[in-house]
């Protein structure tokens, strides 16, 4: 064998080695790929704390426009909606057609939503800071509220006993036996205490929290003002770690509704209003009466869905759309007209659903009004908070205080308003109705008119819907929070991101190779956002993303469950199926991208709503 011929040979074996390595390379690559994109173990322990303890380690993004500490994974900033960083190419035709920049008006209210914060002096006093008052706002103070105790009010003592544990799927006398003391409770309660408006720079902004007397706690409580300074990802991952230590995990206290769809409303406000504060805190599973599904959580998503578009329908009469442009909602004042004198009970219910959806990591789908997610932290409400409770009535009152000549109006210290059919006139003083608005008092009827809307016409229900969401989340945890936070924790973004759905996507192995998981995603980038939701909400049981992303989609329990595509034998219709306590999608292996469209639109445009396999 010649010199060139070992050469030669030696050279062939290299590139056969090279491309053996090549090759086994690839297949261990893929192998790894497809690893990670296998369905989780269901004895997963990986849980939503996990999830936010991951995205606190990555750290945060600033937005330009307001400044809000963002996930490292946003395309757009949860506050204000500004761009952030550069949209790729596929971004842009996901996300289709929508403004460069942020809402100008969204950027203007998170910009001042650190007005207010709490802070410790050198003596280890709390107080609240000011910061950037607008000109309005400077001839008023921010305003908090407390509930004390009316000495002159004569009753007899209130039972501070607890409601018995019960079955609340059982029969509804039992039910109705606690909400009827419930009621009488509520009504007691609210005679027993009453509402103090007070001047939050005269105010210790920890007093109203429990045990502020002992001094351990008191610590506690300054150390939670300093966290609450941190970056956004990491207070998420801080507030997560403490509410779920107040989850209850034993299964021998999980509750058991049973729901009538036609009357979802009131059998879920008696349900909730009768449940112990043990059992609020505790899993509940729910029955559709007249329906097969078993609930392992995907029925108990639906439920909640329903129920939070429900409670906030002007036939609920519990909450008003009060900002029509912005679609906030704040207390229906009217309610006791409106619902009937068990009304209270509907705000208490309301109050531990709001709790619920901290504890659990669930997002309501509605926003309230700035002015009462400020109430909930326990913060001032400053007067040009007003703007975005109701905007025409901030700018006649606006108007009020920077012109002169208001007696020509022919105001008085009163309003006017309609209560069911009648028309019902409110005094803002004593025999307000006789004395007229003028310029020198006009700063005096500006104040009674923003306390009044703000918080005399709702300070039952105020008081009620507290008595409900304290049962389920500590107070003093919302000192992590400002009011732009704590909107987006508890509503979510609408936006979806179908790169990070896909991303954190299991898939069975025979969808490895098979065309139809890319057909897949690219009908669900072509879809209008809309049918995002649509599909989300059959795949998962809700329509929202968590806050941490696709990557924090969990079980009933707390346990991360990624959304997962299983491939199927095609059968004669061709439909996706889904099995929403699973997070996951049934789907037939189409031969052709069309026949897949027709199969997923075929759900996507029907009514969503109702389980077989949950």
């Amino acid at each position: 064998m010649t010199p060139e011929d070992r050469l030669f040979i030696g050279l062939g074996a290299a590139v056969l080695l090279l491309n053996l390595a090549c090759y086994i390379q690839l297949r261990l690559q893929k192998r790894r790929w497809s690893q990670l994109h296998m369905p989780l173990n269901p004895e997963s322990a990986d849980l939503r704390l996990d999830a936010a303890l991951r995205e606190a380690q990555a750290g945060s993004i600033v937005c330009s426009g307001c400044g809000f500490e963002n996930f490292q994974r946003v395309i757009f900033c949860a506050i204000c909606g500004e761009v952030i960083g550069k949209l790729t190419k596929r971004q842009r035709k996901t996300l289709g057609e929508r403004p460069a920049v942020g809402d100008q008006r969204r950027q203007q209210r998170a910009r001042v939503r650190k007005e207010w914060t709490r802070k410790v002096d050198e003596h280890g006093k709390a107080f609240w800071y000011r910061e950037g008052s607008t000109a309005a706002d400077a001839r008023f103070p921010g305003w908090i509220i407390r509930f004390r105790p009316d000495e002159s009010t004569k009753l007899a003592p209130l039972t501070t006993q607890a409601p018995t544990d019960i079955d609340a799927s059982s029969p509804s006398a039992g039910v109705e036996v606690v909400v009827d003391s419930l009621a009488r409770r509520l009504e007691d309660d609210v005679k027993r205490n009453k509402m103090q408006v007070l001047d939050a720079s005269q105010a210790d902004p920890i007093e109203s929290l429990p045990e502020y007397t002992d001094s351990t706690t008191v610590v506690e409580y300054r150390r939670l003002i300093e966290h609450a300074h941190q970056e956004f990802p990491t207070k998420l991952a801080d507030f997560i770690t403490r509410v779920l230590g107040y989850f209850v995990h034993d299964e021998g206290v999980v509750s058991r509704f049973q729901i009538h769809r036609e009357s979802l409303l009131s059998d879920s406000i008696d349900a909730l209003a009768s449940l112990s504060p043990t059992q609020v805190r505790a899993p509940i599973r729910v029955e559709f009466i007249g329906e097969q599904g078993i609930d392992a959580g995907g029925v108990y998503r639906e439920w909640f869905l329903l129920l939070n578009e429900a409670i906030v329908s002007p036939d609920a009469g519990i909450f008003t759309c009060v900002n029509k442009e912005d679609q906030t909602f704040y207390l229906n004042p009217h309610s006791r007209h409106d619902i009937g004198e068990h009304h209270l009970e509907h705000f208490y219910a309301a109050g531990r659903l709001i709790g619920r959806a901290l504890l659990e990591g669930n997002v309501t789908g509605f926003h309230l009004s700035l002015p009462l997610l400020k109430i909930i932290l326990d913060a001032p409400v400053s007067f040009s908070d007003l703007q975005y409770y109701d905007p025409d009535v901030y700018r006649n009152l606006l108007w009020l205080m920077e012109n002169d000549g208001v007696e020509a109006l022919g105001l008085d210290f009163s309003v006017c308003e309609r209560v069911g059919d009648d028309m019902v006139i409110v005094d803002l003083i004593p025999d307000g109705r006789n004395i007229a608005v003028t310029d020198e008092n006009k700063l005096e009827y500006l104040d009674r008119k923003f306390k009044y809307l703000i918080f005399d016409s709702v300070s039952e229900q105020l008081l009620a819907m507290f008595r409900g969401l304290d049962e389920v989340i500590p107070p003093e945890l919302f000192m992590l929070f400002d009011a732009e936070e704590l909107d987006f924790v508890l509503s979510g973004s609408d936006e979806i991101d179908v790169d990070d759905w896909e991303r954190h996507t299991k898939f069975t192995p025979d969808l490895m190779n098979h065309p139809v998981r890319q057909w897949f995603w690219e009908l669900v980038r072509e879809m209008p956002n809309e049918y995002r939701r649509r599909l989300l909400q059959f795949a998962t049981g809700s329509a929202r993303v968590p806050l941490a992303g696709f990557s924090a989609l969990t079980s009933y329990d707390g346990r991360l469950c990624p959304f997962t595509l299983v491939g199927l034998p095609l059968m004669d219709d061709g439909f996706v199926r889904s099995h929403a306590c699973f997070n996951r999608l049934d789907v037939p292996r189409h031969v052709n991208k069309q026949h897949l469209k027709k199969g997923l639109y075929a759900v996507l445009e029907t009514e969503l709503h109702g389980f077989t396999i949950a």
